[in-house]
């Protein structure tokens, strides 16, 4: 008796479960959380102590059931009827054993679990559940089994829960919620029924109202470790990739054997965490090196912390092994951004274009095929593809018309004119194909900086660059068409001209020049000097008031 004593008391003292002392209810409650080890634990320990319990042996006979176990499953459920016929639970066991190969059969043995149901309606309920985890769906059968099971407890809240699942496959949401509300009204512990309330709150577009009921689970018990993960994946459908991140870590950290991260490595991936989720995929990639999702995610890391080598070999391999049909639109534009990192636009521009293929609506691969052309010298071929991606682009920034009248700017510059002034262009008899283009390229390039002074009026950008368009355009400062650009702008640059030094510069250069075209050299002298104020080194500018005064 002592020896008995102390060993209950060393139980205690470590914290080791009792579980002789655990009931039926607490065994089905493990079965219902799909806790399958934990529940035939409970079930063995009660059948060690009375082998003739029924409900154990049943309770026994759904674990075996649920874990596939089907011949045993039929022992433990006839072993029940054998030591009590009047327990429903075992008579429905049986019936569903023989569902799927005899039918009639379990229709027989399923009127006999009926009729022993006459106060407690579980075992209808699980009748239900059988025809509604049938393939396909007996969806009738089930709801007739499931109006049955209301009809002895108005009560039973599974009862409620499997309605509302029958409405949900029928696409009637408003249905669906009403028999969840129900059945979380009669049991709030029932926790994959708010599950499937938010579910349904996705389906219909109410993010806010769909995190709040995975919460109310978290609420009632903060170590239901599955609603974090829940949590974590409706953060992550809905891009919310820090609350996501935070939600799958609580999660990984209490369930580590869960082997299903490549959300969380995403989460850490989309919300910048590039070293986390190279950890986590590392470990997983060494178990698994043929795993093409980890393959991709291990080039897309890569490519963000700058390790193109080990990136490209890993985007390498992970198309000899992804099937075609499986490619993302990102596998192309990143393996794309990965070859032209590393000097290969040519081929970078290919994958750019098989992304847009892929989905015409990634217009951010337009702009890279422009970057990836003009890194080639293909100036004109990039120009055509800003300008595409400038039409596609929605909520057109100041930023936008600034880039791609640089884009037209430069291309313009660029092209080669054959003729020497712009009062010798102006006839367009004289201009050769590329005259005509780079003049029309250098007035869109003009409109454009136009749009940036209109949306951006206290910037000098758009006027500053207007001038240096038509500065271009009239490069022998005979016109005199960059002078008013200029002018404004250095209103706006003398207000900061040390960070302003070379902006200055150049507009003290061009009305230095202009004054000497128009033959006032006082005034051209004064822009030279102030020129040498602010740039006492500028060999142009010592040249040019040397070259004056000896004129002078």
């Amino acid at each position: 008796m002592k020896l008995k004593l102390t060993f209950f008391v060393f139980l205690i003292a470590f914290g080791i479960k009792i579980v002789g002392a655990q009931t039926e209810s607490d065994g089905f409650l493990k079965l219902n959380q799909k806790e399958y080890p934990e529940a035939k634990q409970i079930f063995s320990a009660l059948l060690k102590t009375n082998p003739e319990n029924a409900a154990a042996l049943y309770g026994l006979g759904e674990y075996y059931y649920f874990t596939g176990k089907n011949d045993s499953a039929k022992i433990c459920y006839q072993k029940g009827i054998d030591a009590n016929s009047s327990y429903a639970g075992n008579h429905a066991g049986l019936g569903k054993i023989s569902l799927i190969s005899d039918p009639a059969e379990a229709e027989v043995h399923f009127k006999d679990a009926v009729k022993k149901s006459k106060k407690e309606s579980s075992a209808i309920v699980s009748i239900a559940k059988a025809y509604y985890s049938q393939t396909p769906k007996k969806l009738d059968d089930a709801k007739r089994y499931v109006d049955l099971a209301l009809g002895v407890d108005s009560k039973n809240a599974s009862a409620y829960y499997l309605k509302g699942l029958i409405e949900l496959d029928k696409n009637d949401h408003s249905a669906a919620s009403i028999q969840f509300e129900q059945a979380i009204y009669f049991d709030p512990n029932m926790y994959e029924t708010y599950f499937q309330v938010a579910k349904i709150m996705v389906m219909v577009r109410n993010f806010p109202q769909a995190v709040e009921y995975i919460n109310k689970v978290i609420a009632l018990n903060p170590n239901y470790w599955p609603a974090y993960k829940r949590l974590g994946e409706l953060y992550y459908d809905n891009q919310k990739y820090t609350e996501a991140v935070s939600s799958f870590a609580t999660y990984f950290k209490n369930v580590p054997s869960d082997k299903d991260v490549t959300h969380y490595a995403y989460s850490l991936f989309f919300n910048k965490q590039y070293q986390q989720a190279r950890e986590l995929i590392d470990k997983l990639v060494q178990q698994n090196p043929n795993d093409y999702i980890l393959l991709r995610l291990l080039g897309y890391i890569s490519y963000e912390s700058k390790d193109l080598v080990n990136g490209k070999k890993f985007m390498d391999k992970f198309f000899t092994l992804i099937p075609a049909d499986k490619i993302l639109t990102d596998d192309y534009s990143y393996y794309g951004k990965m070859l032209s990192a590393s000097g290969n636009d040519s081929l970078a521009i290919e994958n750019y274009q098989l992304a847009l293929k892929k989905d015409s609506s990634q217009y951010q691969n337009l702009d890279e095929i422009a970057r990836s052309y003009n890194k080639l010298k293909k100036y004109d071929d990039g120009l055509q593809f800003s300008s595409k991606y400038f039409k596609k682009k929605p909520n057109l920034s100041p930023a936008d018309y600034f880039l791609l009248g640089k884009a037209y700017y430069s291309t313009a510059n660029s092209l080669e004119m054959k003729t020497d002034s712009l009062q010798q262009v102006i006839d367009p008899i004289k201009l050769n194909s590329d005259s005509l283009k780079k003049l029309r390229y250098y007035n869109i390039s003009d409109s454009l900086f136009s749009k940036v002074e209109i949306f951006s009026p206290n910037s000098y950008l758009g006027t500053f660059w207007r001038a240096r368009v038509n500065s271009a355009i009239d490069k022998e400062t005979t016109l005199g068409l960059a002078k008013p650009f200029y002018e404004k702008a250095l209103e706006t640059l003398i207000l900061d001209p040390v960070k302003y030094k070379k902006e200055i510069s150049e507009v003290y250069a061009y009305l230095g020049f202009y004054y000497y075209v128009k033959e006032d050299k006082t005034t051209s002298v004064d822009y030279w000097k102030k020129l040498l104020e602010i740039d006492p080194e500028n060999l142009k500018a010592q040249e040019a008031i040397k070259s004056l005064e000896i004129k002078n």
